[in-house]
């Protein structure tokens, strides 16, 4: 009976539309919006040319990378999995319906790879730029033996997150300090980090998370289930009240 229910809940995941672009397959990959990767199929000859419709170009668009890194990544993408790049667009071709599932699948999963390789780099470019001017304030008013950089530490699963800095307060409570930027990749990594610290005897006096470009209200309010989510401009008075505590 479960199987049932699961099979009718999961075949509303893969529902086809008739489109001006072919006809349109919702697909259970994500982009890193989250957003459903649609894969578009039309005939071709006695065969089929299977496309994301330029999805992946859009996607990592819409999160502002240029296009000579989203044409990157999709080339990677395309060798990967044997697609060709046409017009924007991560396309198979095959010659007959026995080959469209492997297609459909290849080109969703090729496009949401993508996306995310092109988010992730963007991601990792302005936490990067983050972290240098976090570290510039920090080094004003906390001595060099009470900062660590790129601190690790276990978390209650048994997976060691590293956060950007640490600040000793007192002999064995520490200030976490994690730069985060407006893309869900690094919105989910620091949430995942922040959430998970706190076992094996550590004393977490507080948690910062650091932007300097607006969140999205969604991701704004998941951050703070976990940490104190402050504006560049508010760090120096937030860490330094911690520190007198």
């Amino acid at each position: 009976m479960f199987c049932e229910h699961l099979t009718t809940a999961l075949t509303k995941l893969s529902s086809c539309f008739v489109t001006d672009a072919g006809n349109r397959v919702t697909t259970q990959c994500l982009y890193p919006s989250f957003d459903p990767v649609h894969v578009y199929v039309v005939g071709f000859g006695e065969g089929f040319k299977v496309h994301d419709g330029g999805g992946a170009t859009r996607s990592a668009w819409d999160h502002g990378r240029d296009a000579s890194s989203i044409h990157r990544a999709m080339m990677r993408q395309a060798a990967f999995h044997q697609l060709k790049i046409v017009d924007g667009s991560l396309v198979s071709e095959v010659p007959s319906s026995d080959w469209l599932v492997p297609a459909v699948l290849a080109v969703a999963n090729a496009s949401a790879a993508a996306a995310f390789s092109a988010v992730e780099h963007i991601s990792s470019a302005s936490d990067d730029n983050l972290r240098e001017r976090i570290f510039r304030i920090l080094t004003e008013f906390v001595p060099a033996k009470r900062l660590e950089r790129s601190f690790e530490i276990p978390g209650k699963s048994g997976k060691s997150h590293a956060f950007d800095f640490a600040l000793r307060r007192g002999s064995d409570d520490w200030i976490l300090v994690d730069a985060v930027s407006p893309h869900h990749v690094s919105i989910a990594a620091k949430y995942v980090a922040f959430a998970d610290t706190g076992a094996n005897g550590e004393s977490i006096a507080a948690r910062f998370a650091v932007y300097d470009r607006p969140l999205e209200p969604d991701d704004a309010s998941l951050i703070k289930q976990v940490a104190d989510l402050v504006p560049f401009s508010g760090l120096s008075g937030g860490v330094r009240r911690e520190m007198m505590q």
